[in-house]
């Protein structure tokens, strides 16, 4: 029998999950026309079309039944409006009224942009005997330094994309490489954020003066393709003596939607010379419990990497309760708020308003990291006719980089 996971229903009729496990107890005594479907020791709710319409029912019954004193109106702060642009705007509202999601590449806008700053050198300044992600980021490239030498050997020139640049701390050490190499040619860093380019530049220019030159190029990439930033090169008739190499660090891709789509667009950007280098965590027990967001805190806050958006929404934390942890029906970990009251988020647009309306109980993701075994990273990559030439584990088995190229039809 066909059923629904806990969170496909949640998502699906904007409730928590903890809703639908008590409708699910409450089939269980009888006291809920659900039929259930049992799955070794878990029940779900089948996916019938009686279940859909006694659903419907009870999420029009408890919206009907809100007591207004319970409820809770806010406005964005006008900062909220003058960050964003038009059309990023409505993604956020959108997500949040679709999905009851924050998409995450928010956050690193404006303050946003120096929270991360500060997390990524807080990751640096952390004991050399300790694993974070921005360690392992630089560490496998060191390993696969040799294996690199000689994929690039034919090259005389070397342009580095950086996706997702973030404060470019972990391609430093590289970009001195291929630099010390004569090799190094133009660095491209691309990133949604406005701000996070700007530290990225900063940082940049302090490491290696004048001798590289900052390319940065606010873009989406669920969305926008890059690969016309190299079309100069690409009809030079020295184009076969340079290749592009787009790296891809800090696990980004795991934090998206729908990551096919900016595999997709990496795909659609790259030439038959490029290379992508891209770093992730993969599924092991570890993985899936281990948060260092909050460095140096032990309670359940959400840290200001998180909580930027909220603040400028002007949700403030006693209306909600944080949760952490790792979903088993998704395979992904997640950072997500409960509301604890009934909520109203009130948006002003040129054109008139949008409310948004939660129920107490509803939740909002505000960060995942979808997990994958190194099987299904493989078959991720090939999917979308990215060939990987080379895998590594770090030394403690959590992240993996893996080198590859866009796949060609045989001649």
């Amino acid at each position: 029998m066909q059923y629904y996971t806990n969170q496909e229903l949640a998502e699906a009729n904007h409730v928590s999950v903890r809703t639908i496990r008590n409708w699910i107890d409450s089939a269980r005594e009888g006291k809920l026309d659900l039929t259930l479907h049992t799955k070794g020791q878990r029940q779900y709710i089948a996916n019938t079309s009686r279940n859909s319409l006694v659903i419907k029912n009870l999420v029009n019954k408890n919206k009907k039944y809100r007591p207004h004193r319970a409820q809770k109106t806010v406005m964005p702060q006008s900062k909220f409006y003058e960050l964003y642009t038009q059309e990023q705007l409505y993604d956020i509202v959108t997500n949040l009224e679709i999905n009851r999601e924050i998409p995450c590449q928010y956050n690193y806008f404006g303050e946003g942009a120096k929270n991360w700053d500060n997390y990524v050198e807080h990751l640096a300044a952390e004991e050399q005997e300790s694993s974070n992600s921005l360690r392992s980021a630089i560490e496998l490239l060191k390993l696969n330094q040799d294996y690199l030498d000689k994929l690039l050997s034919g090259y005389k020139q070397i342009n580095v994309i950086d996706v997702g640049v973030g404060n470019a701390l972990p391609v430093r050490d590289f970009l001195a490489y291929l630099q010390d190499q004569g090799k190094l040619g133009r660095y491209i860093a691309l990133d949604i954020s406005p701000t996070m380019l700007g530290i990225a530049e900063k940082n940049i220019k302090s490491w290696f003066g004048d001798s590289i030159n900052f390319e940065g190029h606010a873009l989406d990439i669920e969305h926008d393709r890059f690969g016309y930033l190299l079309a100069n090169e690409y009809i030079k008739s020295t184009s076969e003596d340079t290749s592009n190499i787009l790296l891809f660090f800090g696990g980004t891709l795991a934090n998206f939607q729908k990551p096919g789509t900016v595999l997709d667009v990496i795909h659609d950007s790259m030439g038959v010379n490029d290379f992508l280098i891209h770093q992730q965590k993969v599924d092991t027990p570890s993985t899936r419990r281990y948060f260092d967001f909050n460095p140096g805190q032990t309670t359940t806050t959400l840290a200001p990497i998180d909580r930027y958006i909220f603040d400028l929404l002007n949700i403030d934390e006693s209306l909600y309760t944080v949760e952490m942890g790792f979903d088993p029906d998704l395979n992904q970990r997640y950072i997500r708020v409960v509301l604890n009251i009934a909520l109203s988020i009130r948006f002003a647009f040129q054109g008139g308003e949008r409310v948004i309306d939660f129920n107490k109980g509803d939740h909002i993701l505000l960060w995942r990291a979808r997990h994958f075994t190194l099987s299904q990273v493989i078959t991720q990559l090939t999917d979308h006719n990215i060939l990987p030439l080379q895998i590594s584990h770090d030394t403690d088995q959590q992240s993996i980089i893996t080198i590859s190229r866009i796949r060609q039809e045989q001649q």
